[in-house]
């Protein structure tokens, strides 16, 4: 198991989030015939007792039940109710979003969030947006779309003035936290920790367990990986001990063991792999830490259990499918865009009502006109520079992706040449050494030729060796896709060609003159755009599984090595190539 704590960036995020949900999970099951009933019951009943009564039904795992009588409450919603009733709306909207949220329906908990921002921006005093707010950004970052959801964060300490409840704050500040640690940002993650530390109830398990483990992943993060994972084990102790959820348990269990994993400790990492996966399927919790499931899968191909790898990455693979469904993510991404513009507009509308109404009570109608018309010619200005400096950078990503295309395009073409060009070499080469054992008192290198001979003669390799291996390397990474095995290495390379890793490594700097990631990226990269202008073939994946599809195991070390080898994303790549096919 070589990983890295870096390689578990993505699990860890992941794992974050979920920290702050505090609902059970159960499957929704129930008869439209019961729910018709649940409905006439609380049909007269003041919306206040019916949450009430649906958080009951929540805490008795009754979800359907719940969600029936949190609908009766926001579908009371009207324009002219007072702040309290419709805070209340918000209340129901948020609790139903949550609902989904544990039970992995994202994309069903982002509209109702949607639906409980539209709520609570049309109160004076939005006693729920902050939460609200907080739990988009859980969902966006749980898509892997951190900077939003840190946005989001930051909007919702920002309201979290009205809502009067310090628990909310402190809920935020450690996502906020939590967020910052991961990307690596340590003096903001610090700040934001301590910042929770002042709104932390002592007295409050739930409080204590997620601070301490928030100074832990800061603590594995500083490199300090043993304090950091005798306080993840104090924390597993502490939970059963308050008697937390479950979840918690496995919170602390995961982290211990990407730790070790980080160290090197197979053995302790397996361990505790196993406790979270064992308690998490106890308690029904596997969508939680899916992850876990990957990381067992990987320990048992590494150590050859075949049967083992399968059965793990089978039970990964069915849970991911199940909960990332990004179509219907980006569905309801863009209803949240849609509102927030059409909000705008209506500000923007608003205002200038307003604006010609004054204009009419001061009756300076010309000189307002003179400086909107005045502004009205800045905006359009700044406007077309805008629009052509936004021209020109689009050209240079469309002539960016242009010599992409044609490079590999044409480096296909020179491959089939120098196949062709070897061949021919090849034959000359059987010539030579007919002449050369007829006159071998005769034969002359060249000056060059001798240096390069003896330089590899140095190192344990002659220069046709040299070039006989060189060769056997080329005919790998051109006619295989080994290279697309996320374990693919120097070791296994030289196993392939026939030789040791100190040979290939040699010929690797002193023919290519580059190191041995350097000479394998180049492949990957140029086979995953090849992929992305595949739509009949790889359309279906997304741009993480086609990363991983051409051997990374890292979705950021992906983009990086994308961009700098093509100059562009592998998001402006892909839409680029299908325009180009369209």
């Amino acid at each position: 198991m070589r990983k890295t704590y870096a390689n578990n960036d993505k699990k860890i995020i992941i794992l974050f989030i979920f920290m702050l949900s505090l609902l059970p999970q159960t499957v929704f099951s129930a008869g439209g015939t019961q729910y018709s009933r649940l409905v006439h019951k609380v049909d007269n009943m003041p919306s206040a007792k019916i949450i009430e009564l649906a958080d009951k039904y929540e805490k008795q795992n009754r979800h359907g039940d719940a969600l029936v009588l949190y609908a009766v409450v926001y579908g009371r919603f009207k324009d002219s109710m007072n702040d309290d009733e419709k805070n209340q709306c918000a209340m129901a909207r948020l609790k139903a979003g949550k609902i989904y949220y544990d039970k992995a329906d994202y994309s069903k908990a982002l509209d109702e969030f949607i639906c409980g921002v539209k709520v609570s921006e049309q109160c004076d005093k939005p006693k729920f947006a902050a939460r609200i707010y907080n739990n988009i950004g859980n969902v966006y970052c749980l898509f892997f779309e951190w900077e939003k959801g840190i946005g989001y964060y930051h909007k919702a300490y920002k309201l979290s003035k009205y809502s009067c409840d310090s628990k909310v704050e402190h809920d935020i500040l450690l996502n906020m936290a939590g967020m910052y640690t991961f990307l690596g940002d340590l003096p903001n993650a610090i700040k934001y920790y301590k910042m929770s530390e002042q709104t932390k109830d002592p007295g409050d398990p739930e409080d204590v367990y997620m601070s301490g483990y928030a100074k832990s992943l800061i603590q594995i993060y500083k490199g300090n990986v043993a304090e950091g994972v005798a306080r993840l084990k104090s924390l597993a102790v502490y939970a059963v001990q308050k008697k937390l959820e479950p979840k918690y348990q496995c919170f602390a269990y995961q982290e211990i063991c990407y730790a070790y994993v980080q160290q090197g400790r197979s053995d302790s990492a397996l361990k505790y792999m196993n406790l979270c996966d064992t308690t998490s399927r106890r308690y029904n919790l596997q969508h939680n830490f899916a992850s876990v499931l990957k990381s067992l899968s990987e320990f048992y191909e590494d150590n050859g259990d075949v049967v083992k790898s399968n059965y793990y990455k089978s039970r990964y693979l069915s849970i991911m499918d199940s909960i990332y469904n990004t179509r219907k993510f980006d569905a309801a991404k863009n209803s949240l865009f849609t509102y927030e513009v059409d909000k705008t507009m209506r500000e923007i509308s608003d205002l200038h009502t307003r604006e010609e109404q004054r204009l009419q009570t001061i009756r300076l109608q010309r000189v307002v006109t003179y400086a909107a018309l005045i502004v009205a010619i800045v905006t359009m200005t700044f406007l077309f520079v805008v629009w052509r400096q936004k021209r020109r950078l689009h050209q240079s990503y469309a002539d960016l992706y242009s010599v992409n295309r044609n490079f590999i395009d044409t480096q296909e073409e020179l491959i089939s040449r120098l196949r062709q060009a070897d061949k021919t070499i090849k034959a000359k080469d059987e010539e030579l050494e007919i002449m050369k054992a007829e006159r071998a008192d005769v034969a002359i290198m060249g000056e060059g030729a001798q240096d390069e001979q003896a330089k590899c003669q140095k190192k344990g390799l002659t220069g046709d060796q040299a070039q006989i291996l060189a060769d056997a390397i080329r005919n790998v990474m051109e006619n295989t896709t080994a290279y697309c095995n996320v374990n693919f290495s120097l070791a296994m390379l030289a196993e392939m060609v026939g030789s040791n890793s100190k040979y290939v490594s040699q010929v690797i700097n002193d023919t290519f003159h580059k190191s041995f990631y350097d000479y394998v990226n180049p492949y990957r990269i140029h086979l995953a755009c090849a992929r992305f202008k595949d739509t009949e073939h790889y359309g279906h994946l997304t741009m993480k599984a086609v990363a991983e599809s051409v051997g990374f195991r890292s979705y950021s070390s992906f983009v990086s090595v994308f961009r700098k080898i093509t100059g562009i994303t592998p998001s402006l790549y892909q839409n680029m190539a299908l325009k180009d096919k369209v």
